[in-house]
């Protein structure tokens, strides 16, 4: 599946998503309920992400009968090709075949029909589901739906149901991704395969050994690969490579934001929750202010990150041999390969942070297939969308590819953080809590402001904008 970076289209979406849903459910009780893939495999984006197709669970023959009576089951997204049978025979992998004989195998024994329905408009999305779900026909019964649309709106306004009655959480077929991202006040709601593309580094091995640094894979894998580490290597590698007296290779390149999300959230820190899990502004918490410090130190004492912000984009500046490492999605690795001939690039995760007891990468894009809690036939839906995915046959599929195409360290790197990825896109949901923290990145990087006090000038707003969420 594709990948598409979502921020130019969430703040229209959740805002559409809080009008539609004042508008639709002021007299309704709060409910605390709750790629083009083949099949049941979203992206992390307003797009599929590339991900893999899903599988099969054994048939359970001691389950009563359930029966569709011939009625259809409709999953709702927002992208083309998301149904395998839709694709010509001569351009379907081993994987569309599988899944095909999986949807007729589900067809079959529950005396019904599947269909893939999309609605195209990712801006006007959640009002389509919510408006079509108040009118007593939600246009599709399993519907992907992004994590910050989903978390806690849909599920406090009581439309999308939870999963746990219908499945057996506790088998290991369900990722790590599935199982935490798709969680929420304890209940599961979210139901996916495969996970998002991580965050992580890229770096140019050509430059690391010219510059006789150490080399981050190695220092990962023996557990070396920390903050401190990081900085030390981003300190070195920022040079004046042609004696003119300013500096033409810097140490450290990537989006700020998204980079300050791996520094708080791998310290165990956040922007917008406290250590019990309840949403309230935490980026003045000691472990957030760590990860803000971290990203000052670096920007305005170090001066290790590219500064200005170069106008051609984070990834040209890379590219150009301007920064040792690159902060990036791992979809990003074909494009960077393709333009840097010649260079073997690496990539590793995020070093661990101090309160860390392993890497992660997190992400703050995610959406996951959810149960509306107004289908005519909620059990056999959940039923069929497991049945019909493919589980840990993705992993494999998706393991056999990076194997074809990433360097081998790369590849171990990306295989590690299959398992090894949590969701950092709360803030999001947050009325302007993304531009909020667009604030404090600026104040830290532009203004040179102290982390405490870039903090400190958007908590009270953003603190009452997170209880006007909740009050609604």
């Amino acid at each position: 599946m594709q990948f598409y970076n979502p921020r130019k289209f969430m703040v229209a979406a959740v805002a559409a998503l809080l009008a539609v849903s004042l508008a639709g459910c002021g007299g309704s009780k709060s409910n605390s309920e709750s790629s083009p893939s083949a099949s049941p495999s979203p992206s992390a984006s307003p797009s599929p992400s590339a991900s893999e197709t899903p599988s099969a669970s054994p048939s359970e023959s001691a389950e009563p009968a359930l029966d569709l009576q011939g009625a259809t089951v409709k999953i709702g997204l927002w992208w083309d090709g998301a149904d395998p049978r839709s694709i010509a025979e001569a351009d379907r992998t081993p994987a569309d075949d599988e899944v095909i004989a999986l949807i007729e195998a589900a067809e079959k024994k529950y005396n019904g029909k599947i269909e893939y329905v999309k609605f195209g408009d990712y801006g006007k999305y959640v009002e389509n589901f919510t408006t079509t779900s108040l009118a007593g026909e939600p246009f599709a019964d399993i519907v992907v739906l992004e994590l910050f649309w989903s978390f806690p709106q849909l599920v406090n306004k009581g439309f999308i149901a939870p999963l746990d009655d219908y499945l057996d959480l506790s088998d290991t077929k369900y990722i790590s991704w599935m199982t935490n991202g798709g969680k929420f006040d304890g209940k599961q709601y979210g139901f996916i395969d495969s996970p998002p593309s991580p965050y992580g580094i890229f770096y140019n091995k050509k430059l690391v050994q010219e510059m006789g640094l150490e080399d981050p894979f190695q220092l990962q894998q023996s557990g070396s690969w920390t903050w401190d580490k990081f900085r030390e290597l981003a300190k070195k590698s920022t040079q004046d490579t042609s004696g003119d007296g300013k500096t033409d290779v810097f140490g450290f390149i990537g989006d700020m934001k998204t980079s300050l999300e791996q520094f708080v959230y791998g310290n165990k820190g956040a922007f917008d929750k406290d250590e019990s899990g309840n949403m309230k502004f935490s980026m003045d918490s000691a472990n957030s202010i760590q990860g803000l410090q971290l990203m000052y130190d670096m920007y305005n004492v170090d001066k290790s990150i590219v500064q200005p912000a170069p106008e051609e984009g984070n990834d040209k500046a890379f590219i150009a041999g301007r920064s040792v490492m690159y902060g990036g999605f791992n979809w990003e690795y074909s494009g960077l390969k393709d333009n840097m001939p010649g260079v073997e690039l690496g990539y590793v995760f995020f070093p661990k942070a101090p309160n860390a007891t392993d890497y992660t990468a997190f992400t703050p894009y995610g959406n996951m297939y959810m149960l509306s809690k107004y289908s005519k036939h909620p059990e056999i839906a959940v039923k069929i969308m497991d049945e019909i995915s493919l589980h840990g046959k993705n992993k494999e599929l998706a393991m056999e590819s990076w194997k074809n195409s990433w360097p081998p360290e790369a590849y171990e790197t990306r295989v590690q953080m299959y398992d090894k990825i949590d969701y950092s896109g709360s803030f999001i949901a947050v009325p302007e809590g993304d531009q909020l923290v667009d604030q404090v990145v600026k104040d830290i990087t532009e203004g040179k402001v102290a982390p405490a006090t870039a903090a400190e000038k958007v908590k009270n707003q953003f603190d009452a904008n997170i209880q006007k969420m909740l009050g609604e």
